[in-house]
């Protein structure tokens, strides 16, 4: 998966490099029961600067048919760059129709407010099924 750079301004901040870079991911997932676990591990190769190496782990269960609730824990690091960020995140998916899921989280590092940590980040999202299984879903 190739992901763009950031703005100007993140660039000028310090928070995006140049160019683009690609994301080689490797994702399990499993079921136990009610809960489900995901784990994705990865690594950023960029066209320019630093590797960066991603480890996540998720845990979620579904509260009622319509609403799962998320955990993740989640590590975030850049070969040869400080700090290392672990997060921390509580979230879910709110399922408004059987083509739309409402996503959203929130979640802040797990090292406090030290320089380089992560003080809160959210946010909301809207996934869109365009197919269910191979099958194209019916509008209702």
């Amino acid at each position: 998966m190739f992901q763009t750079t950031g703005s100007d301004a993140a660039r000028q901040n310090g928070i995006a490099s140049p160019g683009p870079r690609l994301l080689l991911p490797l994702e399990v997932a499993r079921k136990f029961g009610p809960l489900t676990f995901d784990l994705e591990a990865g690594s950023y190769v960029p066209w320019h600067g630093n590797h960066e190496h991603v480890v996540g782990l998720v845990s979620g269960c579904p509260l009622t048919e319509r609403l799962e609730l998320d955990a993740e824990l989640y590590d975030d690091h850049v070969r040869g760059a400080a700090p290392d960020v672990t997060t921390l995140d509580i979230g879910g998916r709110y399922k408004l129709h059987r083509s739309f899921i409402l996503l959203f989280m929130a979640g802040r590092s797990l090292r406090g407010n030290s320089p380089g940590q992560v003080e809160f980040m959210g946010y909301f999202g809207l996934q869109v099924l365009l197919s269910d299984y191979g099958r194209h879903l019916a509008a209702q």
